[in-house]
């Protein structure tokens, strides 16, 4: 039994210097990294690591985005059958919009299915530190370190894709967007050049919201700014409805014989310039008269 004894007295002495040679060194590693920090607080203007770290977070956090943003733009380049980025983009533009809302669709599952899991494995995660914060002993700690790296790679490829798939959820939003302004229909085309001649080039072009339920009509102005039909002046909405009018007209002349257009006080709102306008509007000359 001495024997015994005094062979785990021998055994925690070596352990006890072990583990005070890692503390002396885990002190030096710390005034070390305290001395690298202390440009870091010159430079940030602050005094404390607590100030400091947010910073820091931020500027990781950037500088990942960034990266983040590099490689998607590389992953679509590859893919793109060495098309430029350009090149990419038109061809996306003259895509079926039906093909293109499946695959809108389809990413957005899997999108959903990616926070999901990042939710998932998050939790998986604290359950984890949790554990390992319960655990005593080198070889059940061992254990737990395992479990806790293999939950980090397993939460850092699930923000991968979720980067991935956000990347390309985006760039399909903006690609129907370009796809609903450049191939909207012909009386919205043509009532939006008729509302751009009764506003005396005020506002450039109409837009439908499809986003909306229900869509809403609104007007873009020459700066890009959009207003809604709330938004204007009775002349203006007045001059709106015409707009709408008059192309709906050219469109029902190009299908079918012309019939006689009686309007009222088109102009009771229209101030002189505008009213000008409007008496110098005229329909397609491929229009029957």
């Amino acid at each position: 039994m001495a024997s015994a004894a005094q062979s785990d007295v021998d055994r925690l002495k070596k352990e006890l210097v072990v583990a005070n040679d890692h503390v002396n060194k885990a002190r030096t590693e710390v005034d070390e990294a305290t001395a690298q920090l202390r440009p870091l607080y010159l430079l940030a203007a602050v005094g404390s690591p607590d100030l400091l770290r947010p910073l820091i977070a931020r500027s990781d956090r950037k500088r990942a985005l960034l990266g983040a943003i590099g490689d998607a733009k590389n992953n679509l380049l590859s893919g793109g059958d060495g098309l430029a980025l350009e090149e990419l983009v038109e061809e996306l533009d003259g895509s079926d919009i039906q093909t293109v809302h499946t695959e809108l669709t389809r990413v957005g599952n899997e999108l959903a299915a990616s926070v999901k899991a990042h939710g998932d494995i998050a939790t998986e995660l604290g359950t984890a530190r949790q554990a390992l914060t319960a655990i005593s002993g080198a070889a059940n700690a061992a254990i737990a370190e395992a479990k806790r790296q293999e939950a980090l790679s397993a939460m850092a490829e699930a923000a991968e894709r979720f980067i991935k798939v956000e990347t390309a959820y985006t760039l399909l939003r903006w690609a129907i967007d370009r796809y609903r302004e450049r191939r909207q229909g012909p009386m919205l085309s043509r009532a939006s050049a008729i509302f751009s001649q009764l506003t005396l080039g005020a506002f450039a072009r109409l837009s439908v919201d499809y986003d909306k339920q229900p869509m809403a009509l609104s007007a873009i102005r020459a700066n890009g700014n959009s207003v809604g039909i709330s938004g204007m002046s009775e002349g203006t909405r007045d001059q709106l409805y015409m707009a709408l009018r008059l192309a709906a007209v050219e469109l029902q002349l190009e299908q079918a014989s012309a019939l006689p257009f009686v309007a009222d006080d088109l102009f009771i709102n229209f101030d002189d310039k505008r009213t000008r306008a409007g008496l110098q509007v005229q329909t397609y000359p491929s229009a029957p008269k």
